[in-house]
């Protein structure tokens, strides 16, 4: 249902393209020392390099690490301090000493860590234990220091059966939290299980709740490992006072409102998540730190103390975006995220395209917007938005002169469910097939969205829910229409660590209470392209009249998707699109379906994957492309 979306879609004579790259530039921010490109500084001085100071009174040393069990050398080679910093000797005797010392606990807790409490490690100097080498040693005289550390590994031990209790004698039940009779008795299970412990006390309230005691025996006859744990509840907590420090520009009773920490009611930690969610998600804030106090107050409430650093309000950005097809375009953009104190958000952008399109016609895409953005208007989760925007479009199906505004408010219920309306009024002259005509809508467009996706712009698992519908009202022509759409998306791993994910999603839509030519070109559906049916360029997979897209009163796009991660950082996807817009109400009458195949890779980045997909249609569009390929930041769905 791209409507308003353009593909990335282009024939085999244009495959290249070069995806829109932001070039962002930071005012009253801090100052950029240098730039570096693939290792080639653009701009700026180098920084200088820091010289280690020489060790005095270094000891160098050579070391060998042995063991008895081989699959554990790699691990106990990993921890050892005088394996890793070899190379950096250490200051005198004493440092070597120190040294060795410390490499006997982290490898005795490496071996407690596979469950191994009968191991035992010797560290030998020249031959001495490092515990009978005299302070007052002459090391550092001639060669070479040689160090051995000898690991007798010893037996697996497994957990006997656990003890667990509260302090005032309730039960606990150790094996929901991973400590289980008869399985390998690892030490970071233990440690483990006690924060799984206190974290599921804390989520009833105890804030204060701590681990009393803890007490392991190792029985050597049997080669278990006996676990007594004791917790110690503390009192049911409540929210007590919450201050602010920190803030310089903004409101700290807004800060206050936004976290949405009530005085009095049960403690609850994830409260306080959702508090430093919705704060970092102001757009002011460099950092957010939510400390709560370690003693109970007065009531046995936990004072909250937020600590705020603010960034600079002010940013300037611009881009350049290049494509084969498309022509070159610029934008650029200035925000203020701090105008009035209460991190209210003024951004005013602009943009050109099709620069070179079409043998350097004058069919140029303008736009320049200004969009105002008030957090907080009726409770912490309700958002005031409006918008004054003006545009010259230029597509396939349709070109548009337009000027319009809207307001509306928008409203998470919840941490997975959010829903928001407009009222928007637009002035509109098309030229379509069907020659030039002029709209001045007024409509109410309103969605809401399920979303329990782990990663919106990679998700393995969850699903996603968009119901919406817009009522229009053509005042200009008298005409009026009902906009409805749906779309239903789910991802499912099907392997332990993520490496194949499958993805499937079902959109639908419907325009009912007028014809196909009394609904405005813009808000009509299309089918066709990067985001809908791959293979297809946009806005083609649909009715279509001298050779141009009409658009249609209704749409189905379905798609299903295999995604496979070889490495850390590449994957690989492949995907069947189906689907189409029609002339008819009914979705699948007044029309033919369109169906594409292909298969992509993906770079994975820290914000997401980058796309490069290559569709194939298998029923062609006469003097379409035989191929489209589609880049984007994010899956296609």
């Amino acid at each position: 249902m791209n409507s308003d979306r353009r593909s990335t879609s282009k024939s085999p004579y244009t495959a290249a393209c070069l995806a829109g790259a932001l070039l962002s530039l930071f005012i009253y921010s801090t100052p950029v020392a240098a730039f570096e490109l693939f290792g080639i500084r653009l701009w700026g001085r180098e920084q200088p390099q820091e010289v280690a100071e020489p060790v005095p009174d270094a000891v160098p040393y050579n070391v060998a690490l042995t063991v008895d069990d081989q699959e554990l050398k790699e691990l106990l080679d990993s921890v050892s301090i005088l394996v890793s910093e070899k190379d950096t000797p250490p200051s005198g005797t004493i440092g070597l000493l120190t040294r060795s010392k410390n490499d006997k606990k982290r490898l005795v807790a490496a071996l407690f860590s596979v469950a191994r409490y009968g191991g035992t490690v010797n560290i030998l100097i020249n031959g001495t234990p490092f515990e009978d080498v005299p302070i007052d040693a002459v090391l550092n005289s001639g060669a070479p220091v040689n160090v051995a550390i000898r690991v007798q590994a010893g037996p697996s031990f497994t957990f006997a059966q656990p003890n667990a209790a509260t302090t005032t004698g309730e039960p606990i039940d150790l094996s929901q939290y991973g400590v289980v009779a008869g399985q390998p008795a690892r030490s970071d299970l233990i440690v483990e299980a006690e924060r799984k412990l206190v974290v599921a006390w804390h989520e009833q309230g105890y804030a204060f709740s701590k681990i009393a005691s803890r007490e392991m025996i190792a029985d050597h006859e049997s080669r278990t490992l006996e676990v007594d744990l004791r917790l110690k509840p503390g009192p049911l907590a409540v929210f007590g006072t919450v201050t602010v420090s920190g803030a310089e520009d903004v409101d700290p009773a807004f800060i206050i409102q936004q976290a949405n920490i009530p005085v009095g009611t049960v403690y609850n930690p994830k409260r306080l998540k959702d508090a430093s969610t919705r704060l970092r998600g102001l757009g002011v804030f460099d950092s957010v730190v939510i400390v709560e106090s370690e003693t109970p107050g007065p009531n046995n409430s936990v004072p909250i103390s937020i600590e705020v650093s603010e960034r600079k309000p002010r940013t300037i950005g611009v881009g350049v975006t290049a494509a084969t097809e498309d022509g070159l375009g610029a934008e650029a953009f200035w925000v203020h995220r701090n105008l009035f104190g209460r991190a209210e958000t003024l951004r005013i952008e602009g943009a050109v395209s099709g620069i070179g399109r079409n043998n350097f016609s004058t069919s140029l895409d303008y736009h320049v917007a200004a969009t105002f953005t008030k957090p907080g208007v009726w409770g912490p989760t309700t958002s005031f938005r409006s918008r004054l925007e003006a545009q010259v479009q230029d597509t396939d199906a349709f070109n548009k002169n337009s000027v319009s505004g809207s307001a509306g408010l928008e409203r998470e219920f919840s941490d997975e469910l959010t829903g928001q309306v407009d009222v928007v009024v637009e002035y509109a002259r098309f030229e379509d097939t069907s020659g030039p005509s002029t709209s001045v809508l007024v409509s109410v467009p309103g969605q809401l969205v399920l979303d329990t996706r782990d990663n919106r712009l990679n998700p393995t698992t969850g699903y996603r829910v968009l119901l919406a519908a817009e009522p229009t009202y053509d005042v200009h022509n008298g005409n009026a229409f009902f906009k409805t759409q749906g779309a239903f998306s789910i991802y499912r791993s099907v392997s332990e660590d993520d490496r194949l994910v499958l993805a499937g999603r079902v959109a639908v839509g419907s325009i009912l209470g007028a014809s196909l030519t009394e609904v405005p070109a813009d808000r009509r559906f299309y089918a066709g392209g990067g985001g809908s049916i791959r293979g297809y360029e946009f806005q083609h997979a649909g009715p279509r009249s001298g050779g141009s897209p009409t658009g249609g009163l209704s749409v189905i796009e379905t798609s299903v998707e295999a995604r496979y991660r070889l490495t850390e950082k590449f994957g690989l996807a492949a995907f069947v699109d189906s689907g189409g817009a029609f002339t008819s109400s009914t979705p699948g009458q007044g029309g033919r379906w369109f169906t594409g195949v292909g298969v992509g890779g993906r770079y994975l980045t820290p914000v997401g994957p980058l796309r490069v997909d290559v569709g194939v249609p298998l029923d062609k569009i006469s003097g379409d492309p035989d191929f489209g390929i589609y880049l984007g930041l994010g899956q296609a769905f």
